[in-house]
């Protein structure tokens, strides 16, 4: 005897694995659904709408799986298993640079005037709240207290910015960014203190951090740790990746105008893009070197 599943396919078993069951495809379908801040349905303000929830919530599944590939990286750098830590890491970067590619459709195919008319919708909303790609920031190595994002003339450290509360008035944060998990992620190992303590297990001088590292980098193709580093490098441009792509969208859709949240929009996020870097040493020697391509 065969039975009609809620989906509409017919099985032969009703216990039987099915893939819309294995993917939850009623849970996907509610998803797509706009919503109001207290969880009702409601129709899309316009039809742009729905392709601009859809490109979000495809970049927090990618950040997802980056953040779960990434605590195994670690985990692998931790272990001196090198070949692994180096193919994990570039899983991560695939991650990221998927999640681009989702933030790139927004640029190539949302204009100005469509995002406009459901931007106050969205207010005092911000990507910035996205959790996953703060803890891809704490994880990668952005440290909490290192400098981050230059903002109306002050300079702030990572967790400075996003730890102020809620406040009334214009411009003034309406959401504190920081929660109790990225404070928990700030105090594990992250891939730049694995890494780091693999090729400077001993404390070093900033001169001497820069010459051991310039001589890693020049060192044989193909060595374990040079794979590593170059897979980091490459994982921190998909990082820049994201930062850029976001930028331009910024540039087109909002120009000068303040973000949706309480930032200075495309002046922050050129900020955050010459600021943050989650391995600035790496970064520094590679560049230096003439080997290192912008995104």
């Amino acid at each position: 005897m065969s039975h009609l599943l809620p989906c509409g396919h017919e099985v032969l078993d009703r216990a039987q694995v099915h893939y819309c069951g294995y993917i939850q495809d009623p849970l996907l379908a509610e998803l797509l659904k706009a919503k109001t801040p207290t969880g009702e349905t409601r129709e899309v303000s316009h039809p742009d709408e729905f392709q601009f929830i859809l490109v979000h919530q495809s970049c927090e599944l990618s950040f997802s799986g980056c953040l779960y590939e990434m605590e195994r990286a670690i985990s692998a750098i931790q272990s001196a298993e090198l070949e692994r830590a180096t193919e994990l890491v570039g899983r991560c970067r695939s991650w990221l640079l998927l999640a681009a590619r989702q933030l790139q459709l927004l640029v190539d195919h949302l204009t100005p005037e469509d995002f406009a008319f459901f931007r106050g919708f969205l207010s005092p909303a911000s990507g910035a709240e996205s959790i996953r790609f703060r803890l891809i920031e704490l994880a990668s190595g952005v440290g909490p207290h290192e400098p981050y994002v230059g903002h109306r003339g002050h300079m702030f450290s990572f967790k400075q910015f996003l730890d102020r509360g809620p406040v009334e008035g214009e411009g003034r944060p309406k959401t504190r960014w920081w929660t109790p998990a990225m404070e928990e992620r700030a105090a594990q190992p992250t891939l730049r203190t694995a890494f780091r303590a693999l090729w400077a297990p001993e404390p070093l001088s900033d001169e001497e951090a820069s010459a051991r590292l310039t001589a890693l980098w020049r060192g044989e193709r193909g060595a374990p740790l040079k794979a590593l580093a170059e897979a980091l490098y490459d994982y921190e441009r998909a990082v820049r990746a994201i930062r850029k792509v976001h930028l331009n969208a910024a540039r087109k859709h909002v120009k000068e105008t303040p973000g949706t949240g309480h930032t200075d929009g495309v002046l922050y996020l050129q900020s955050v893009m010459e600021t943050a870097r989650c391995f600035p040493l790496l970064s520094q020697v590679v560049e230096a070197s003439g080997s290192g391509d912008e995104q």
